[in-house]
């Protein structure tokens, strides 16, 4: 085995995910087809080759319909960024939520961030390396 592939994530409305993880995380939309039954649109992260793959739209969970995060079955993923305080606010901003409380471990953040469907998922800063030449 190689690698992980692309993310795929089912959603209820297509557009509104679109502009969630473009506007959000700043991902380029890369390809997309909509009929008036289903749409498919491929986002890619600017620096490196991985995807989000979004399929809509799809029933969405009822109020008190969807499980309790991590009390059944799931995938759960992280996004890493050198932008933390800025990535979460662009994600809130294009209607994510904010999900507890920001922790830090060995000087890293991470909170855990829905987006409008309640996909969860962890955010983690990665600080850009910051070094100095001796001269």
């Amino acid at each position: 085995m190689k690698l992980i592939g692309d993310l795929q994530l089912f959603v209820a409305d297509l557009e509104r995910s679109i502009k969630f993880w473009s506007d959000g995380l700043g991902l380029n939309v890369v390809e997309k087809e909509q009929t008036k039954h289903s749409g498919y649109a491929r986002l890619e992260f600017p620096d490196s080759g991985q995807s989000i793959r979004l399929f809509g739209p799809v029933g969405a969970w009822e109020t008190g319909e969807q499980p309790e995060f991590a009390s059944r079955p799931m995938v759960s993923f992280d996004v890493v960024t050198d932008e933390f305080d800025a990535s979460l606010s662009r994600l809130i901003d294009a209607g994510g939520a904010q999900i507890g409380e920001i922790e830090e471990f060995d000087g890293i953040r991470t909170v855990s961030v829905a987006d409008p469907d309640d996909i969860q998922f962890e955010l983690i800063e990665m600080p850009s390396e910051d070094v100095e030449s001796e001269e």
